[in-house]
């Protein structure tokens, strides 16, 4: 059997280091530290981590035990194909559901609360009930007017009103993209609105300090 020398090896294994350095985008060091630590080589570098769909639980604040047994990220998915499909309700919804007024939301809400399933149901004098009290539905309300996108903000009154840019960069003033984001925070939050803390169908029930 015929010989392979030292010096082969050597630049077979250096060859294959740098092939693999430049296919994975890793830097050379990298790789040759990651082989000789016993690891396998990053398949990305760092901070380079491919991004997928938003997980709405991380959009929309933190899931309550209630939206827990959604299903995890399947659960997610569902709402965001939810918020997908309240997003086109709005889009065409008519002209008078867009005029900005407290009552136009409120139709608009109603439309987008049927994509949860919440429209004509008793889910929806929840939810009417719940936003009348947290901001009479006006896009605009805020809980301190001096500074009002740093404190509860808006249709669902998001705390601060800055967490609403994950719905959209129109969040300041856009009705759609209010409701957008609060009815995927509910749903993600507490699952519906008949399971947030304090509403019902009359208005919030005593002792209420918000959701």
């Amino acid at each position: 059997m015929a010989q392979i020398s030292g010096l082969a090896v050597f630049y077979a294994t250096a060859g294959g280091i740098l092939l693999w350095s430049g296919w994975k985008g890793q830097t050379v060091a990298g790789t040759v530290k990651a082989i000789v630590s016993g690891n396998a080589p990053a398949l990305t570098q760092p901070g380079s981590e491919a991004v997928g769909s938003p997980q709405l639980t991380a959009d929309y604040g933190p899931a309550s035990a209630a939206a827990s047994g959604s299903g995890g990220s399947s659960g997610s998915s569902a709402s965001a194909s939810a918020s997908t499909a309240a997003g086109a309700a709005a889009a065409s919804a008519p002209a008078a559901d867009k005029a900005g007024t407290p009552a136009a939301n409120k139709a608009l809400g109603l439309l987008m609360a049927g994509a949860y399933g919440w429209a004509g149901s008793g889910e929806w004098p929840y939810l009417e009930s719940g936003w009348e009290e947290e901001s009479g539905w006006n896009q605009y309300a805020a809980n301190d007017p001096s500074d009002p996108y740093d404190h509860a903000y808006g249709i669902p009154q998001a705390n601060p009103g800055t967490k609403m840019a994950s719905a959209g960069s129109d969040w300041q003033w856009d009705p759609v993209t209010q409701i957008r984001w609060g009815l995927a925070y509910i749903k993600e939050t507490y699952g519906s609105p008949s399971q947030v803390p304090g509403w019902t169908p009359d208005g919030p029930g005593p002792g209420y300090q918000g959701y």
